[in-house]
């Protein structure tokens, strides 16, 4: 299964349990001055919005950037980044909470590329194998990164070299994933 086919599974069982868990999609903190095709329904008394993943049409793409960057971007990377507008997943693997980055909007979409450039360009002073993140952990500096030169899902250190494998690929990574 495709990485965009990942996603989508993956958007649709973080929303059920959010929906059992809560009985409501689940929520963001909204924002007027950045608006989602995500968001549903309306701003509740506390500021939030519920919020559902959308396939995004046309798809984005790294491919400009990885162009500036003189790299390649796999496909899969390209999928993640680019089949959908959404909010951040929680989920677990392997022991970890982690958070899985989504693009909100076209406009950060565009933050994206930059935050991505400005990581590939520290990795090349630091000297270290080139990554690009796709999520948090409960560590304020324990980054997963994707591997540009193999493809693997790992867990690193701001500043750090990969120093842990969670997955050989962003779709076994998906399909690990428990949300």
């Amino acid at each position: 299964m495709s990485v965009a086919l990942q996603l989508v599974d993956l958007h649709a069982r973080f929303s059920e349990k959010t929906k059992k868990n809560t009985q409501k999609s689940p929520l963001i903190v909204h924002d007027e001055q950045w608006p989602s095709p995500c968001e549903v329904g309306e701003v509740d008394q506390q500021g939030y919005i519920q919020w559902q993943a959308v396939v995004r049409q046309p798809t984005g793409s790294l491919t400009q950037l990885a162009n500036a960057l003189e790299l390649d971007f796999s496909t899969e990377l390209n999928e993640f980044y680019g089949h959908m507008f959404a909010g951040n997943i929680l989920a677990q693997i392997d022991g970890h909470q982690v958070e899985l980055l989504q693009v909100w909007n076209n406009d950060d979409f565009d933050l994206l590329q930059q935050n991505i450039t400005g990581h590939i360009l520290m990795k090349r002073k630091l000297k270290q194998p080139e990554t690009v993140f796709i999520g948090l952990t409960a560590q304020d500096d324990l980054l997963v990164t994707v591997l540009l030169a193999t493809g693997e899902v790992c867990l690193e250190y701001v500043g750090k070299k990969p120093h842990h494998v969670l997955a050989g690929n962003i779709e076994q990574f998906l399909m690990a994933l428990e949300v």
